[in-house]
Formats: structure tokens, C-alpha cells, sequence
């Protein structure tokens, strides 16, 4: 009885043994993962901060209006000030309005019944497998 114990108490200490060690190495392998996306994290956010500045360099309005006046030949146009209405332009009205526009009425075309497809079993056995 006393030899049955022991050797189930060593084959429970040896279950528990294995089943210690797989959890140590689940968690050396998700401590692994983890130092890894940090450092990956980090890489990103020198990244951004990298292309922050750049955009910051390349959207400053005193470089747009230099490329601007050197690449795209713009010239300012005398500007036309309206100081009344009765200086804007005069709506063009048109000559005359059609008077049967009001009153067209839609026709829907008679719908025919369909034929009845006479059945053929190669066609039907072709229609299901085939799809055509």
C-alpha cells in the first residue's frame, strides 16, 4: 500500500514538474513577443515622429508660396469690385417656355406574358451542372 502511494505521489510530483515547466516556457515565449513589440512600438513612434517633421518642413506656407511663384506663373489679375446688385449681370431668361412640358403624360409599355420553355432533360441536367 505504502509502495503504491509513493509512486503516485512521485508521478504526481512528476505531472506537476512538466506541466510547471510548460508554463515557465509559455511565459519565457510571451515575454519574448512582448519585448519584441515594444521595440517595434518604439521604431514606429521614431517613425512618426521622423515624418511629423517632415511634413511640418514641407507644409510651411512661406516654402508653398516660393514653389508656387517660382513653378506655376501666376499673376494677379485686377479684381472687379461690386459695390451694388444693379452692377451684376442680367439672368438670361429663356425665349420661350415650352408649353407641352407641363402636360406629358408617360405610357408603360403592355407587358406580354412569358412562354412556358419546353423542358428538355439534357438542357435541365446541363442548366444544373453547368450554370449555362
Amino acid at each position: 500500500m505504502i509502495r503504491t502511494l509513493n509512486f503516485a505521489f512521485i508521478a504526481i510530483t512528476g505531472f506537476v514538474c512538466l506541466g510547471l515547466y510548460r508554463i515557465a516556457e509559455e511565459a519565457r515565449v510571451a515575454a519574448a513577443d512582448l519585448r519584441e513589440t515594444r521595440s517595434a512600438i518604439v521604431s514606429e513612434q521614431d517613425t512618426l515622429a521622423v515624418l511629423g517633421a517632415e511634413w511640418a518642413r514641407v507644409t510651411q506656407p512661406a516654402r508653398i508660396q516660393a514653389l508656387s511663384q517660382r513653378h506655376l506663373d501666376l499673376s494677379d489679375l485686377p479684381v472687379m469690385e461690386f459695390s451694388s446688385l444693379t452692377q451684376l449681370p442680367q439672368k438670361v431668361l429663356p425665349l420661350t417656355p415650352d408649353p407641352g412640358f407641363a402636360t406629358v403624360k408617360a405610357v408603360a409599355p403592355e407587358l406580354k406574358p412569358m412562354q412556358p420553355v419546353q423542358s428538355d432533360t439534357n438542357a435541365t441536367f446541363a442548366v444544373i451542372n453547368t450554370g449555362t
